[in-house]
């Protein structure tokens, strides 16, 4: 009696245990299928469900604070500035009225005037004294005597000329101002010619045949014994080029007349020449600088208790500097456009290539690479917010159940 009593108990223990287990079971399955219907009407409402996602990751990355906005202008400005300047200071004007031609011959000067004491006069055969080096004009813009010698003919004398040419000319334009000769290339030939002064070291004619060998070797015995002679005459040769550079003639790219001749280098010089070149590599240099500068100071201002994740604030960086330069670039084409307008209205065609110089060219390389980055980061970092908010939506905590089996 006593061991059925055991036995009795036992099996009502085992018993509630199985009713107890059968509860359980049963209620898991009933959350199991509230949670299953949960999930079949949110991906019924899958495209809702991302809109909404979308909708929330544009609010929290976009730039409407007024840190964002501060950010934001005073980048447009920075560019605005940039195109600004750059045009004035690339601006075509007249052989010896320009702005920074006059700035530089100024600079040049007072580089000169601490060596105007030196009593070094008198010009020799391939050896310009020094106060004909302290001089601003150099020996390869001498014309007369150029067609007696048909080196010129007709074309002008910056594309026959190797001094000239923006590389080159560090070479051929030194050893000329050092030596008062000029050199020239008549495909394939190169020649030198002698350079005579009157006592006043003016009236440049080009006057008789000139060894270039020997124009260089006695530009290496200059090196030699007079370095302070040949320091000043590279920094002649530099600055003179850059006088040349923004006037209507403009200086070739490099090495055109090595392989055009002297008109064609010329015909391409219209269309693309060095100072271009400069201008555009300034431009997309000094874009990428500010955009730099403006995102780092964005980033450093980034505070985690009133601003989101750093993810979404990574984007709203972005989208200032990108967005800056698309007001920057739009603003360009309003000037541009209303510059030639205006100019058309007034009767003059000449505005239309004098609008075109204005186009931010470096300006609009940055922006496009600029917006294809932006796009690219903005568009992993939504992707990785969508995908986080959609796992919370069906995987959450509601059904971490799932995750431990």
């Amino acid at each position: 009696m006593r061991k059925y009593k055991k036995l009795k108990e036992k099996v009502n223990k085992q018993f509630e245990n199985i009713i107890s287990k059968s509860d359980e079971v049963s209620k898991n399955m009933e959350e199991f299928i509230e949670i299953n219907n949960k999930m079949l009407d949110n991906f019924e409402n899958l495209d809702k469900v991302v809109e909404d996602i979308d909708r929330e990751f544009a609010e929290k990355t976009g730039i409407f604070n007024k840190k964002d906005q501060m950010f934001l202008w005073t980048a447009v400005a920075l560019h605005i500035s940039r195109i600004y300047i750059i045009s004035e200071i690339t601006k075509i004007e007249k052989a010896g009225e320009g702005k920074l031609e006059k700035s530089l011959k100024n600079f040049q000067k007072e580089i000169f005037k601490n060596f105007e004491n030196k009593n070094d006069k008198i010009n020799q055969e391939y050896r310009a004294s020094l106060k004909q080096i302290l001089t601003d004009k150099v020996p390869y813009d001498a014309t007369k005597g150029g067609r007696k010698f048909e080196i010129f003919k007709g074309a002008n004398h910056r594309f026959a000329t190797l001094g000239h040419d923006p590389i080159l000319g560090y070479i051929f334009g030194t050893a000329n101002i050092l030596t008062n000769t000029i050199t020239t290339i008549q495909i394939p030939l190169i020649s030198t010619y002698h350079i005579k002064y009157n006592e006043i070291y003016g009236n440049p004619q080009i006057t008789e045949l000139a060894s270039t060998i020997l124009m260089f070797s006695k530009v290496g015995e200059r090196i030699k014994e007079d370095k302070i002679a040949v320091a000043l005459a590279v920094i002649k040769q530099i600055i003179h080029i850059g006088t040349d550079l923004y006037t209507p003639k403009g200086i070739q790219i490099p090495g055109a007349n090595l392989v055009l001749s002297k008109k064609n280098a010329e015909n391409l010089t219209r269309y693309i020449n060095t100072g271009n070149i400069i201008k555009v590599t300034s431009s997309v240099i000094i874009a990428i600088v500010i955009n730099f500068i403006i995102s780092i100071l964005h980033n450093l201002l980034y505070d985690e208790n009133d601003d989101t994740s750093r993810d979404l604030y990574n984007v709203r960086t972005q989208k200032i500097v990108k967005v800056s330069n698309i007001i920057a670039k739009a603003l360009n084409i309003v000037y541009v456009g209303a510059n030639i307008g205006i100019g058309m209205y007034k009767g003059n065609p000449a505005s239309i290539k004098e609008g075109v110089k204005r186009i931010d060219l470096g300006g609009y390389i940055v922006a496009v690479h600029q917006i294809v980055k932006s796009s690219l980061v903005q568009e992993k970092i939504r992707r990785e917010y969508l995908e986080n908010k959609l796992y919370d939506k069906f995987l959450g905590e509601n059904y971490s159940f799932l995750e431990e089996e």
